[in-house]
Parts: C-alpha cells; structure tokens; sequence
C-alpha cells in the first residue's frame, strides 16, 4: 500500500499510545492563513501525529472546518486539528483506521468497529514546521490557494479536477472583448 506521493504505507497508531507521545503539536498564527498546526517534537515519516477528534455530523449540516468521516458523515474537528491548513505539497495526510477491538477504551459504545480519523506524516517534519494536509476538495468547492509552495496548483481542488477546476474558475481571456 502507498500513498499518492509514493511512500510506503502508514505505521498503525494502535499499541503504541501509551509508548510514543502523541499530538506534540500546537496551534499558532500561520501568516495569512490563520491559525496553524506546528510540531513540538520531531515526527518521522510514515508515523502518527495524533487522532482528529471532534463531532460526527451529517453532511448536509454546513460547517466551516469539516473532515470526511466514513462514506456519508462529516466530524468537525476541534483543536488542535482543526487548525490544519492546506498545501499542494503537504507534509501530512488523514488516515481513517477501523478499529475492531472491542474493549478499546476510545470505543464507549462497544457496538463493534470504531472508525478513527489520524493524521500521518508523509515525510520526516522539523520541530516548528507547520503540519499541512491537501484538502483535495471537489472543484465546485474550489477556493484560490494561499500555500506558497513551489508546486502550488492555484486552486485548493482535487489533483485530478485542477483542468476542470482552472475551466470554471479562472477567467476567460475574452471576458474583456
């Protein structure tokens, strides 16, 4: 398995929350995005940062800061993952893990499988570095990308939709005739 940067596959966080300390992150001004998400500690590639926590909605109940959660939820993250800005070149990634272990503490219901969302990091992140995901939005949700990278689409949308995308938003050299 392997990510869309071609990395080898995400390290599971289960068995090592007790051993491996979790959310070395804080919330602070990232210029003209708001607020962002930056490392306390080292996170080496591959690892987990910690676990989006927050409340599971339906879609059709807008929110300003939503994550996908299964094939047809949304959670509203609170802090600290709230905060995590976009990048055409991320340094992390949200994984959904299905947890089947019943006696999971995290899973109060004890109602079978528990979906979690985590954040990973894609590569190795500096203490300091602001931790980034790519929203990958559909592109009728498209807004103009503030990320400053290097390989900047233009447009916070799905790699796959940023023709469509650059089609519909941008405009049109006649416009002006």
């Amino acid at each position: 398995m392997t990510n869309e940067k071609g990395s080898q596959a995400p390290i599971p966080p289960f068995g090592r929350r007790l051993r491996r300390k979790l959310d070395a992150v804080r919330v602070a001004p990232a210029g003209a995005r708001g607020l962002g998400v930056f490392a306390t500690a080292p996170i080496k590639a591959r690892h987990a940062v910690g676990r989006v926590l927050g409340e599971i909605k339906e879609p059709s109940l807008g929110t300003r800061y939503c994550v996908a959660y299964g094939d047809d939820k949304i959670i509203e993250p609170v802090e600290p993952y709230r905060f995590l800005n976009h990048s055409c070149d991320p340094n992390c990634e949200l994984i959904e893990w299905t947890i089947v272990n019943p006696d999971d503490p995290l899973n109060k219901e004890k109602s079978g499988p528990l979906l979690e969302i985590w954040v990973h990091a894609i590569r190795d992140v500096d203490v300091g570095e602001e931790l980034t995901i790519d929203y990958g939005w559909d592109w009728r949700s498209a807004i103009k990308c503030l990320c400053g990278s290097p390989n900047c689409r233009g447009w916070i949308c799905r790699i796959d939709q940023l023709e469509l995308c650059r089609r519909h938003n941008e405009p049109s050299q006649f416009e002006d005739e």
